[in-house]
């Protein structure tokens, strides 16, 4: 099934999570074409046009104009057959696709995609539309078309993961539920990385591995296997593209989201603000705006 939103400033997504068997599988998968800002249940993001947002409901999203052009997204709704246990050809070698698909009890889990720029994404989504003009037309069930879809749909799933760190939004994303421990490298480093962004002023290495269940020394270990990096330098680059957001999205004043991100002075902010990106954060604000925005 394919919806098409447009020819408004606003829209509320209220998409439920249908019934999930061993042999069938569910996914929305939601393609924004236009700025869009995203009031989640989490909270709010903004999504990009050729971003992508993948989960098993989109229950409470509510969808308005970012530039004040109509809105413009295409909603994809996919049921896939599937092997049990779920295996990584079904969906693409994608292993946080395979996670969400997995977590019978993630209906609120979701994930979103960003800086899809070469637009590969986007030309399998054409396909899949094409293919749902096909379904439509054809009088009996075309089981051709439907394992057509399918495998597009992991191919999707495929360049989605490709470059997956610089893809996946951390802040923007609602990681499935499973233990930590058992889920995917990615999942893993999703779900800490959920967890330190939404405990950004006060959270510490030692309150961060006793949350997942580790001893420090584990955890900190842990850290540098997932990113590469120590669990503060994570923390400080988690902090910086929070800062980015907000000084893109928002009118707050610098002093307000140093606050926000746990600074306790807004030129300890300034400072670290712009050894890392070169530009003062009123610099950045200037040149990252969107335009036509105002709070």
């Amino acid at each position: 099934m394919l919806k098409k939103i447009y020819n408004c400033q606003e829209y509320m997504l209220n998409e439920p999570m249908l019934p999930q068997e061993k042999e069938r599988k569910h996914l929305y998968i939601l393609e924004s074409l236009s700025q869009v800002r995203v009031n989640t249940p989490k909270g709010d993001m903004t999504m990009q046009p050729y971003d992508v947002l993948v989960g098993q409901s989109l229950m409470g999203f509510h969808l308005n104009s970012h530039d004040r052009n109509p809105l413009l997204l295409r909603l994809y709704s996919i049921e896939f057959d599937l092997p049990s246990p779920l295996n990584r050809y079904t969906v693409g070698d994608n292993p946080l696709i395979h996670d969400l698909m997995n977590e019978n009890k993630s209906s609120k889990a979701y994930i979103l995609f960003t800086h899809l720029t070469a637009k590969i994404c986007h030309a399998y989504l054409d396909a899949i539309e094409q293919l749902e003009q096909l379904e439509q037309l054809a009088q009996d069930d075309d089981k051709y078309v439907h394992f057509q879809k399918q495998k597009i749909a992991g191919l999707l799933f495929t360049e989605l993961l490709r470059d997956h760190e610089n893809k996946v939004s951390k802040s923007g994303s609602e990681f499935p539920s499973a233990q930590v421990k058992y889920a995917s490298q990615e999942t893993q480093s999703g779900m800490i990385m959920q967890y330190v962004t939404e405990n950004i002023q006060t959270v510490t290495l030692k309150e961060t591995a006793a949350h997942f269940s580790y001893q420090p020394n584990y955890f900190s270990r842990l850290c540098q296997n997932l990113f590469g990096v120590t669990f503060n330098e994570l923390k400080t680059h988690i902090k910086l593209e929070l800062a980015k957001e907000q000084l893109c999205l928002t009118t707050k004043s610098l002093d307000e989201i140093s606050q926000e991100l746990g600074y306790k002075a807004v030129s300890n902010f300034h400072r670290n603000f712009k050894a890392q990106t070169g530009l003062t954060p009123r610099e950045y604000r200037q040149e990252s705006r969107l335009p036509n925005f105002e709070d």
